[in-house]
Order: structure tokens, then C-alpha cells, then sequence
């Protein structure tokens, strides 16, 4: 029961108590307005009210509500503009939200409240909807839910205090288990039914895209897989969703689901990634809003991913979704951008080969980070006014000097700093023993090609000059390169 209690969470509102009015004819609309939301709250506080709309993982504002002239307690949602399908929050002047409501086929209608105490403001237990029939369903819903909830929430209590007695009845103690299976059972059969009885109502849709994957127990004959089922699991995960309706954007569940897919369903192996990736935005092709909100979600989040490697999400991203142009609502300049941001990282991803890079050392010599003849070459991005590097260095050193030959690595160190004084005596006060480059001349520029926007960032090349890891610790560096060679570590 706790993980379905989780996936209704968003729509709990302590206690509800509904009441179903007569729907009455919708008065002229002389404004030609598109939507018109009454709100009648008697007691109410506030001076000032807000509306705000879920659009994926975000709240926006929607509007700013004062109160009618004629009555300090009535507040009005209006409008000329097309109002989107969705979730909405009525907020109060602290930012505190009161309420949550649909906007779905009805657009003109009221919420009333009984008269409330400023002190105790409970305005989603006391509400009533007028020409709404979406949200006397949603408001039900949830009601049957609460009761269901408080129901189960004693039963565990009895059950609790039953089992923390010296000597406590089993027999008891089974037949709280076998009431709390039953509420757990009724819940599930109450939201079967809801979804079939209504289905093309969002609230609806929203509960049939929270509930988990019937998987199958046993494969079909003659299938002989270990995976079968998680396998299974991840090719249904989304059987719930309706792809055709874009307002599911616009609600609290979507985002969270999304998330989940990539933070425990699929395996976070980069070319997992990328094949369910492409599979899911070919889901959402045909319903733009959609297709927007996954596109630009996976570019956000495999942009900036702390995972090792998932940069090569990003690019994969932009490169056939951006930069083909299948993403109209981007700024031209923003586009370009993005590209350009992809072109730099496709160039050093890891399975690359490693730009080529020629700098000088402090005697003025050229030299390559082709050069060294190592089963590993370390490039080490730092700086001498770097307090991390400060802080780094001595550790890389250390490193340096015990395991360099045994783990048969060397060091090609980039200063990051324009002053060749400043950098040379860095050096020499404290003796780095590698090969170390910098000043203003190299064949190509560096911190572009590299990605360097700070430092101390670190490059991993294998003996072929292929990059097999960036961006790691110098206290991670040698469990990887033993891990490395004993062939643990892929890509």
C-alpha cells in the first residue's frame, strides 16, 4: 500500500469534503472572455492571490488574483488568451498553496468555499465546484482516498501498539494485516474503475499513468531470458501513457515519472540511453507540446549529468533533434549555441581520440600530449592561483612518485595561467616532476577544445590516445587505472 499511497501523493489534501451542485447554464460572456474562474472564499485573509501552473517539474505563475470590488472575498481567474489544459494551484499572497484544481473541457466555472478561519485555513477541505464536473471528480476521488488512508493509518496504529506488547496476539496482529491488504485492495479496485469509467478525463489519465506494470510472472514458451522481465518492465514502462494528450505536461505527474525512467529503470549505459531516448521521443512525435518537453529535458539533464561519460547523451541530442531542426521554438542564437556546444564535447567524449595538442615547456621546447610512451597519459588542467589545484597537486604528486612506474602512467600538466613567471616558479618551489606545459603558444585552442571552464579538470588517454575517462578525482585515478587494466572498466 505505502508505494500506491506514494503515487497518489500529489493530489492528498489532509481531508476533503465534496458536494455535488446542479450544473447551471454558463452566463454571457460580453468580455469575449476564453476562461472565467470564480473563486468565492468567505474569511479568506489575503489582499492578493496567485494561480500557478505545473509544467513539468516547475511551477509557474499564471496569474495574480485581487479581490472584486464588490466583494473582498471573491477573487476572478479571466482571460482572452487560451488557457492550457492542466493541473492549476491557487496560492496565497505567502506563496502557501490553498488549493489544487483542473482546467479541462470546463472553463467557466466557480469554486466556493464554506466560511473559513483565518486561522486555520483549510480551503481544499471546504470547497465545492459550480459547472465543473472534472473537478467534482477529481475532488471525489480524493476524498474516497483520504477516508481510505485514515482508515489504514488506524488500523496500523492498532496493529503497532499490538506488536510491541510483551507478549502480543498473532492472531491479531494477522487480522490487521489481512484489513490493511483489504483497503490496499479496495484502493486499487476504486481506481481501476475510476480510470474505466472515465477515460478520456485527465485527472483520469493522470491515475492511469501512475500505476505500476502488470508484469507477466513467467515468460512466454520457449523464451530462455534471466531479463525477461525487467526487460519487459522497461519496453511497457510507458504502456500508461497517453502520448496524444499534451496537458499531462501540465501536471505534477509527468516530470516525476520521467525522472524515475532515467534514475532507476533503464541501465545507464550510454548506448542504453540514447536507444531509449530515441524510442521515447518517437512516441511523443506526433503531439509537439510533448515532444518539446522530452527533448528539451533530456538535453537539460545529459548536459549537466554527474555521471561519467552521459555528455555523449547531450550530443547525441542535439545533433539529431536541434541541430536538424526539429526544435522550432529555440532561438535561432540559442541553436547555435547549442550546436557549437555539442561540436566541443562530441570532439573529446570518452571512446574519442584526443585532440592533438603541442605546447610549450618552461625551456621554451614543444612538446605533445602524443608523446608519452605510457599505457596511460594523465592531462591535468590546472592553475596556479586554483585553491582546489593547491590543494590537489600534492596528492597527484604523491601518486606520481609511488605508483608511476608499477601502474605505468605519465603526466602531461596544462597551466591554465597567461604569467609564465608566476607558473615556472610554482614549479620549481614545488618540484612537479612531470612533463609540464603552458604560456601562450599551442596549436590549438586549448580550453575550447578541451571543454577547460575550470580547473583542475583531468583527461585519461589509454596508450592509443583514446580518452577512457575525464573529469574524475586525483584520489580516484589510481583505483580506475588498476580497475582499468584488470579490464573492469568499459565503455
Amino acid at each position: 500500500m505505502k508505494h500506491f499511497i506514494l503515487t497518489l501523493s500529489w493530489l492528498i489534501i489532509c481531508s476533503v469534503s465534496v458536494q455535488t451542485y446542479a450544473q447551471k447554464k454558463k452566463s454571457s460572456n460580453p468580455k469575449n472572455l476564453q476562461y472565467q474562474i470564480t473563486f468565492h472564499l468567505p474569511g479568506i485573509p489575503d489582499s492578493m492571490l496567485f494561480v500557478a501552473n505545473y509544467y513539468g517539474e516547475h511551477t509557474y505563475l499564471r496569474d495574480t488574483l485581487f479581490p472584486s470590488k464588490k466583494n473582498p472575498y471573491t477573487f476572478v481567474f479571466e482571460g482572452k488568451d487560451t488557457l492550457k489544459r492542466g493541473v492549476y494551484i491557487l496560492a496565497s499572497q505567502n506563496n502557501a498553496k490553498y488549493m489544487e484544481f483542473l482546467i479541462d473541457s470546463s472553463l467557466f466555472f466557480t469554486i466556493q468555499s464554506n466560511e473559513l478561519d483565518p486561522k486555520n485555513l483549510q480551503i481544499s477541505n471546504n470547497v465545492h465546484f459550480i459547472n465543473s464536473p472534472e473537478n467534482d471528480l477529481f475532488y471525489e476521488f480524493t476524498a474516497y482516498m483520504v477516508s481510505k488512508q485514515i482508515e489504514g493509518s488506524s488500523i496500523r496504529n492498532k496493529m503497532k501498539e499490538e506488536q510491541e506488547k510483551p507478549i502480543s496476539d498473532e492472531s491479531l496482529i494477522e487480522s490487521y494485516k489481512a484489513q490493511m491488504s483489504s483497503i490496499y485492495d479496495s484502493m486499487q479496485s476504486y481506481t481501476k474503475q475510476f480510470i474505466k469509467n472515465h477515460p478520456n478525463n485527465l485527472f483520469a489519465k493522470t491515475q492511469k499513468f501512475v500505476q505500476k506494470i502488470d508484469i507477466p510472472d513467467t515468460p512466454p514458451e520457449g523464451i530462455l531470458d534471466s531479463n525477461w522481465q525487467y526487460n519487459y518492465y522497461v519496453n511497457h514502462y510507458w504502456d500508461n501513457c497517453d502520448f496524444s494528450d499534451e496537458a499531462l505536461v501540465y501536471t505534477p505527474v509527468f516530470a516525476p515519472r520521467l525522472a524515475e525512467y532515467y534514475d532507476k529503470v533503464i541501465v545507464p549505459a550510454i548506448d542504453t540511453i540514447i536507444k531509449y531516448s530515441d524510442l521515447l521521443i518517437q512516441k511523443a512525435e506526433n503531439n509537439p507540446e510533448m515532444f518539446k518537453y522530452i527533448v528539451w529535458y533530456l538535453s537539460s539533464r545529459f548536459e549537466r549529468s554527474k555521471y561519467l561519460g552521459q555528455d555523449a547523451v547531450f550530443v547525441h541530442i542535439i545533433k539529431n533533434y536541434y541541430a536538424k531542426g526539429r526544435c522550432p521554438w529555440v532561438d535561432e542564437t540559442v541553436l547555435e549555441n547549442m550546436v557549437r556546444r555539442a561540436d566541443i564535447l562530441d570532439k573529446v567524449l570518452i571512446g574519442k581520440t584526443a585532440p592533438f595538442l603541442v605546447m610549450q615547456d618552461t625551456a621554451e621546447k614543444f612538446h605533445s600530449n602524443y608523446e608519452l610512451n605510457v599505457d596511460y597519459t594523465i592531462m591535468w588542467f590546472w592553475d596556479t592561483d586554483c585553491g582546489h589545484c593547491k590543494t590537489a597537486t600534492p596528492l597527484l604528486k604523491e601518486f606520481y612518485n609511488r605508483a608511476k612506474d608499477s601502474l605505468n602512467f605519465d603526466i602531461y600538466a596544462i597551466c591554465l595561467t597567461s604569467d609564465t613567471v608566476k607558473w615556472k616558479n610554482y614549479i620549481k618551489t614545488n618540484h612537479l616532476p612531470w612533463l609540464n606545459v603552458g604560456g601562450n603558444k599551442a596549436n590549438i585552442d586549448f580550453r575550447e577544445v578541451y571543454d577547460i571552464k575550470s580547473s583542475p579538470r583531468i583527461y585519461v588517454l589509454d596508450k592509443d590516445k583514446t580518452i577512457i575517462v575525464k573529469n574524475i578525482g586525483v584520489e580516484e585515478l589510481e583505483n580506475f587505472i588498476i580497475n582499468h587494466k584488470k579490464g573492469l572498466i568499459k565503455f
